[in-house]
């Protein structure tokens, strides 16, 4: 099952400000789809990883920097490329793995 790393708001920010594509996961120990979705994270870590930056986030730990991009429902992945967010996929609904995949995959093609 999927750790995810504790960063704090500065170390977030930094990666999101890097050129290039970044990815923030968002999720909290005590959200249920969290849970339900982080036994497939590192595989979709390992794809994402391939072209883009990848960092964790606790929606509680960083809330300045869930609050900062209008973060609210969780798990969410968000994409940011050169320090703007662009996409996001989650808004506190159930995510299936193929789902977060093919929604990856749309966003670099």
């Amino acid at each position: 099952m999927y750790e995810p790393k504790q960063n704090s708001n500065a170390e977030i920010q930094k990666v999101i400000d890097q050129p290039g594509r970044n990815l923030v996961f968002l999720s909290a120990d005590w959200c249920g789809d969290c849970k339900v979705i982080k036994p497939f994270v590192q595989n979709i870590k390992d794809v994402v990883t391939k072209t883009a930056n990848w960092v964790d986030a606790d929606r509680d730990d960083n809330l300045d920097i869930a609050t900062k991009y209008g973060l609210r429902g969780i798990p969410s992945f968000v994409l940011f490329e050169d320090g703007k967010k662009v996409a996001q996929l989650g808004h506190g609904e159930r995510l299936k793995p193929q789902e977060v995949l093919d929604w990856y995959a749309s966003t670099v093609a």
